[in-house]
């Protein structure tokens, strides 16, 4: 006959919480030392222990350990994904390293990195428009950007397709598409500077009195 650890009567124990909950636990371990379940079924066998592996699964670069495998224009590389914001004459106002390969969440905190160094540098004034391409729209940052008084300029749609994107029609995108092709948006976008031709889309924030445009590229 197995023995095993008591259940202790709980109107015993009075309103400590501690001991309740010491109760609680032995009471647990009784439970399952019976090895059956309350209508009368055995329980199943336990898991197996964990064994660690003799040697530690995936890879590590030993010349730079802090680089991580980010997707590029061509491919995957080992590197990092450079931010950087320049100004209409692509004067770099800010940069910032990331070990994630998509564009998708840097434009708000970008768009910040820039105006800490202006005012740094003693410029006080705030961006006019955002300008940026569409691995940079993300709704709720527009927003944030927005309610700042900055306007947005970011295409829902990339250059290479030739129809929009499942399921981004009507609302903002719709909107977008419109003030970018209105004559306002076709000058505005006129200031940006030439895209980044290496991995990663380049972005811009321009009309920083002077203007501002953030671009960025994956790289090792």
């Amino acid at each position: 006959m197995n023995a095993g650890p008591k259940a202790v009567p709980t109107s015993s124990l009075g309103d400590d919480p501690r001991k309740r909950h010491l109760a609680g636990r032995v009471a647990s371990r009784a439970y399952r030392a019976r090895g059956r379940m309350k209508n009368g079924r055995r329980f199943g066998r336990p898991p197996d222990p964990y064994r660690p592996p003799a040697a530690p699964q995936g890879r590590i670069d030993l010349t730079d350990p802090d680089s991580r495998v980010v997707k590029g224009l061509r491919g995957f590389l080992q590197g990092y994904n450079a931010q950087a914001v320049t100004n209409e004459h692509q004067v770099v106002l800010g940069a910032e390293i990331e070990t994630v390969g998509a564009d998708f969440g840097h434009l708000e905190p970008m768009l910040d990195a820039a105006q800490r160094e202006l005012t740094a540098a003693g410029v006080d004034e705030a961006p006019e428009v955002v300008l940026a391409d569409a691995g940079y729209w993300h709704g709720e940052q527009m927003q944030r950007i927005v309610d700042r008084g900055i306007e947005v300029l970011i295409p829902p749609d990339t250059s290479r397709r030739r129809t929009t994107r499942r399921n981004w029609d009507g609302g903002r995108y719709d909107e977008m598409r419109e003030r970018l092709a209105s004559e306002r948006g076709s000058h505005r976008r006129k200031g940006q500077p030439p895209r980044c031709r290496r991995a990663g889309a380049a972005a811009g924030l321009s009309r920083l009195p002077p203007p501002l445009t953030p671009i960025s590229s994956d790289s090792r």
